[in-house]
């Protein structure tokens, strides 16, 4: 029997068993010559009728925004995105025209961003989490229509300086990635509702987070801090501040006038040493069970 017919034998009786190959990682501009690109009007209650891949987000979005969904294509490169055409209300128009727009981009092989995207003014939210960024590009402070920028588990190291340039940033998610520290200048994004930074490795916050006066949502979980900044307890924290899995053994005795509620799974706060003030603001289940 030769080689060719033993083979042909082996893939007959074991083809089954192989493993399913992924989808080869492909460019945007490869991707949109074989798919119409439509563009997605986000009306009322209709968030969940979108065609969103499952881990894209729906929080952010607003009645009149338009949606682009390209979350799990297997992209590697976006060359090519600024000159892309596409269906718009039916209206096949330059990808620059469309207004409000929020580009899903989640769960691809992405590891750099053209600077035509960086050029790019329309786009408001900007959604890259689980790609291979090993750094956040610099020219992305041209993105002047930005509010909100997404990098979930990527392998990124630092914050580019100029990031903290964009005082109009409203949400920055920078979590499930490698940085060692939080620069001074984050105290510049006073703009900033929703900050995430959890499962880093940061030891160390800055007494500038003090100036972040308009958050609703920050999460600062699983990293190695031991200290929170004192100024940092004036800021009136809306909805959630989220602390777990750090080495804290204290929080500032300003948490306790913050509307919102503050989860210290997983550190060493002894509950029954916090004010009644500040006590009450704690939310996990093991502090609920001790303050009975």
């Amino acid at each position: 029997m030769s080689k060719n017919t033993r083979a042909s034998l082996l893939l007959l009786l074991f083809g089954n068993c192989l493993p399913v190959a992924l989808p080869a990682a492909s460019t945007l501009e490869g991707y949109a010559r074989a798919n119409v690109l439509t563009i997605y009007t986000v009306t009322e209650r209709q968030e969940n009728t979108l065609p969103l891949a499952p881990g894209d987000q729906i929080n952010n979005l607003a009645v009149g925004d338009k949606v682009l969904t390209l979350s799990g294509k297997g992209l590697s490169s976006l060359d090519g995105i600024a000159k892309l055409r596409v269906l718009d209300g039916g209206r096949e128009v330059p990808v620059s025209d469309v207004k409000n727009l929020q580009i899903f981009l989640n769960d691809n092989a992405l590891s750099r961003l053209p600077d035509e995207l960086l050029e790019l003014q329309n786009v408001i939210f900007l959604y890259l989490n689980h790609n291979q960024f090993d750094a956040i590009p610099q020219n992305i402070a041209r993105m002047r229509g930005l509010q909100g920028m997404y990098f979930t588990g990527n392998r990124i190291a630092r914050i580019p300086p100029e990031v903290f340039t964009m005082t109009w940033l409203r949400k920055l998610q920078v979590s499930r990635n490698h940085l060692t520290e939080l620069p001074e200048a984050i105290g510049n994004l006073t703009n900033l509702i929703h900050l995430n930074l959890s499962e880093n490795a940061i030891p160390l916050l800055p007494d500038s987070v003090a100036k972040l006066t308009k958050l609703r949502v920050c999460d600062f979980s699983d990293n190695r801090i031991a200290r929170l900044p004192e100024g940092f307890g004036q800021v009136r924290i809306l909805y959630q501040l989220r602390v777990r899995n750090n080495p804290l053994t204290a929080l500032p005795a300003g948490f306790g006038d913050m509307p919102g509620t503050i989860d210290i799974t997983g550190t060493n706060i002894d509950l029954g040493r916090l004010p009644p003030s500040l006590r009450a603001r704690i939310s996990t289940g093991k502090a609920q069970k001790k303050s009975k």
